[in-house]
């Protein structure tokens, strides 16, 4: 059973903030699903695909008319649920569900789900933003996710240690993503970007480079290995090394070539040796790019600040600047991502 809203309580969208290599799969959920309404879908559940990037589910259900639909239902990844404590084993295949979510654009069979309620009566919360629907109370209202200061439990350990991120209000600032300054040369380029053709080749797990892959709030980990400190970040399961000593770099990637060293108890880690690499859709970034980040514990421990300068004098007119923080809770880890397309 379909039920339509013409109102929607709450932000339903995820946090957005992947600035690398798009794809067609690596949408902005806002422009594939209509924010500005919900539904209710009453049905069987057919399918339930618990993997990154993003969780999907198949839901069986019957139209208005008697007959059968299959709606694709897409979720946030397993990642920002898991920090939440929802996981796969509070779906299976055969349960009777229901749904309320975002439509998607067009009149398609697909669902953005917000909220999903149980056979037994539980109610989970599928997106940060999402409140109660069915009951007063629901699963997905505790975790990381919703922490601003850290846990009260910091350990005396600096930067060497797990971090996730903070609150959505406080995680990213700065961060011009509509529009950066850019060059003539790259404008035009981006003006002339087709993202059918131009993305051929290219799927949902598709790797980021760099500064993309700093801009999720995914568990992330610093390890000390004396003359390199090893950044584990669970997105993709990339792992950057930065050089504490003078190294020679190696090929062009997308990560780059990173030399650090310490400003008191700030880490600032110079990174260049870039291979050219999308920015955002139509904006490449070239082997002239270089990034400065500065990466500081807060002096009780509990949160981690980030700045970050990005230089690129044939892509931007003028370097662009960005902050981060994330946050330290007990427990928290950097897991596989096992990502999957499709």
């Amino acid at each position: 059973m379909r039920t339509i809203h013409s109102w929607f309580p709450f932000a339903a969208g995820p946090l957005v903030l992947a600035i690398s290599a798009p794809t067609l799969a690596h949408h902005g959920i806002g422009a594939q699903f209509d924010l500005s309404s919900s539904i209710e879908l009453q049905g069987e559940l057919e399918r339930v695909l618990w993997r990154n990037p993003h969780v999907r589910l198949t839901l069986r259900v019957t139209n208005d008319a008697g007959g059968e639909e299959l709606w694709e239902v897409e979720a946030q990844s397993v990642s920002m649920l898991r920090q939440r404590d929802i996981v796969e084993v509070l779906l299976e295949e055969g349960d009777s569900i229901s749904l309320l979510g975002n439509p998607a654009h067009g009149g398609a069979t697909e669902i953005y789900v917000t909220n999903v309620l149980l056979p037994d009566g539980r109610e989970l919360l599928f997106s940060q933003g999402a409140e109660p629907y069915w009951n007063d109370a629901a699963l997905g209202t505790t975790g990381p996710r919703f922490v601003r200061e850290g846990d009260g439990t910091a350990p005396e350990q600096g930067l060497f240690r797990p971090w996730t991120g903070a609150s959505p209000q406080a995680f990213y600032s700065g961060l011009p993503m509509e529009s950066p300054p850019l060059t003539e040369q790259a404008l035009a380029a981006a003006q002339a970007y087709d993202p059918v053709t131009d993305n051929a080749g290219t799927g949902e797990c598709t790797p980021k480079g760099m500064p993309g892959i700093m801009s999720n709030p995914y568990p992330r980990e610093f390890v000390d290995q004396g003359d390199t400190i090893v950044m584990r970040l669970e997105e993709y399961d990339t792992v950057r090394n930065i050089h504490m000593t003078e190294t020679a770099p190696g090929a062009p990637s997308m990560l780059g070539h990173s030399v650090g060293r310490w400003d008191a108890d700030t880490l600032v880690v110079n990174t260049t040796h870039f291979s050219p690499q999308l920015f955002r859709q139509g904006i490449w970034l070239s082997e002239d790019l270089e990034i400065i980040e500065r990466i500081t514990p807060s002096a009780d421990g509990s949160r981690l600040h980030y700045e970050a300068t990005v230089t690129d004098p044939d892509a931007f007119v003028e370097p662009i600047e960005f902050s981060a923080q994330w946050i330290y809770v007990r427990g928290v880890t950097v897991e596989p991502y096992d990502c999957i397309d499709g």
